[in-house]
């Protein structure tokens, strides 16, 4: 690396503002072939796709719900006919579990903040958010795939869309994380250390019990394969790891 860039980070001048470089993958080098059938998938495939990703992500909020409260009612139905319909589930989904959540976990909230968030039980979702998105976008590029070129969001200037496909299912991890921990909310350095056992946590995903860092390497693999008309299988959260 020039010495140019590595003194750049080191400016004697403390008037001036550090200037940083970002270390975020680039997907310059992926596989073609899997590339190719993510862009040339039918749009029956990618609703079928995408349909099991974000059912995961709300039979696995519902069972949380579940855990908090017995007496939660059943979850919605799925349609899988149109990439809309499912959108709109999420959606409402997402309205209804928010506020229960935040209930569950006696906090004084009704609104899921997700851009510049200022309480406390917020910022620390976005922050475990961050590390399940930092596993992933760099298990797409190691699997083939560019992460910029999802199924679900839609293709945005510096924006992981399929990343932010695929985090749906794990959310929940994210989330029990910070149910189990509200007492550290206040402090990031602790939160940090929850959120990095919490990829070295064992969960069960098919038939094996595995680390969730293996899990997102495995789930990612399978959606890979998928995309050559193999079945795809989401994580999903088993009721003994929804445990508070």
């Amino acid at each position: 690396m020039p010495q140019r860039v590595l003194s750049s980070g080191c400016d004697p001048n403390p008037d001036k503002k550090w200037r940083t470089f970002s270390l975020a993958p680039r997907a310059r080098y992926v596989n073609p072939t899997a590339q190719w059938k993510l862009c040339r998938l039918t749009p029956r495939s990618a609703t079928t796709l995408a349909s099991a990703l974000i059912w995961s992500k709300v039979c696995n909020q519902h069972l949380m719900l579940h855990t908090f409260s017995p007496e939660t009612p059943d979850k919605p139905r799925l349609q899988e006919n149109s990439i809309n319909r499912i959108l709109r589930l999420e959606a409402f989904y997402a309205r209804y579990f928010w506020p229960r959540c935040f209930a569950a976990l006696t906090q004084d909230l009704f609104e899921r903040e997700k851009r510049k968030p200022q309480h406390p039980l917020n910022v620390a979702l976005n922050y475990g958010y961050g590390f399940l998105y930092h596993a992933i976008e760099w298990q797409c590029l190691a699997s083939g795939l560019d992460p910029a070129v999802g199924i679900v969001n839609r293709l945005r200037r510096n924006r992981p869309s399929l990343a932010c496909d695929l985090i749906e299912p794990l959310r929940c991890c994210v989330e029990l994380t910070v149910a189990r921990h509200l007492d550290d909310l206040v402090e990031p350095h602790r939160m940090a250390g929850h959120f990095a056992e919490m990829l070295e946590s064992k969960r069960r995903y098919k038939t094996g019990s595995f680390r969730l860092r293996t899990i997102i390497r495995l789930m990612v693999e399978c959606f890979v394969a998928a995309l050559g008309g193999q079945s795809f299988t989401p994580f999903s959260l088993h009721a003994r790891d929804a445990c508070i």
